[in-house]
């Protein structure tokens, strides 16, 4: 039987925690390479037992509107992997946790995410094939990745959605991908542990967008979540990539306007005991755990902790 480690009590009396996942493969698909960020089931598991014992798990929406959070802690994942309703569920089951699934309307649509579009064509080594064809297009600072710059917000998301998909088309098929995905015509999972919220239409960086276009972003896919049947959901928006230059002024306003109650970053900072408002809603930083035992990511989270000035 696991106890409480004291790293983690320590951490409990100083913080809450919002962790963001993503994939959750046993195994993950070669073809999604190794820029998917994955935590296999098993290590999920440990992780959450042992901070269990510490924190008390509550879902996003109490988590978000919470007076204090010194010991309360929340679990979401973005981007909607079917892996996490297949392959993790068991593990929030089992420790009784609640977990928010974050969905982009367009993957249940079918339709190829553009950062796997990202991760196909590293895989392939067809990077500098795609920058001889487009890479004069791109703001970019020396030595910025092909992974990073395709994300950077002084790039229209859409303008780079359709290069990649002008790219792709010359190229082999990418057959496989979608299969990753929560389908519209799959059943989601109506479970008491689980509700479902808004992670944006397309997973577009915001803020590169003009103030029309964030808006379709924002409006479409709460209402396409409006149309799915017999599931809980969450009022809160998470905002894609989730960083200081992912979304802006407007980015906030609009939310509040189609209806949100909070927001989710992700900046990878552990926040103090209260959640902090931009005047408008709550704004909530998650980390993002990686794949390592438990004992590293107690001292990742403390580190992160330190540094956030706290």
């Amino acid at each position: 039987m696991s106890t409480q480690d004291p790293s983690a009590h320590n951490l409990a009396g100083q913080c809450g925690l919002a962790l963001l996942y993503h994939g959750t493969f046993a195994s993950p698909p070669a073809l999604l390479g190794q820029a998917l960020h994955n935590v296999a089931p098993e290590t999920l598991f440990r992780q959450l037992e042992a901070l269990s014992h510490s924190y008390r798990f509550v879902s996003v929406d109490e988590y978000c509107q919470a007076s204090s959070l010194t010991g309360l802690a929340t679990v979401t994942a973005d981007d909607g992997y079917q892996c996490v309703p297949e392959e993790a569920l068991r593990v929030f089951e089992a420790l009784q946790i609640p977990l928010a699934i974050f969905l982009n309307g367009s993957f249940m649509e079918g339709k190829l995410f553009w950062r796997d579009q990202v991760r196909v064509i590293m895989e392939r080594g067809r990077v500098a094939a795609f920058e001889r064809r487009f890479g004069e297009a791109f703001e970019r600072d020396p030595g910025q990745s092909f992974y990073r710059y395709t994300k950077d917000p002084r790039n229209s998301s859409i303008r780079v959605r359709q290069m990649l998909d002008a790219f792709l088309e010359e190229e082999a098929p990418i057959d496989g991908c979608t299969e990753f995905y929560t389908q519209k015509t799959q059943k989601l999972i109506a479970h008491p542990l689980v509700s479902y919220g808004s992670h944006s239409m397309h997973h577009y960086v915001l803020s590169s967008l003009s103030e029309d276009e964030q808006w379709r972003e924002i409006d479409e896919n709460l209402r396409f979540l409006k149309t799915l049947d017999a599931v809980q959901q969450s009022s809160v928006f998470s905002i894609p990539f989730g960083g200081d230059r992912d979304y802006n002024d407007a980015t906030v306003r609009l939310a509040a306007e189609a209806g949100h109650s909070a927001m989710l970053l992700s900046r990878g900072v552990v926040q103090g005991g209260i959640v902090h408002r931009d005047g408008r809603l709550p704004m909530v930083d998650r980390v993002m755990p990686r794949d390592v035992k438990v004992a590293d990511l107690l001292l990742d989270l403390q580190t992160r902790f330190n540094a956030s000035g706290h």
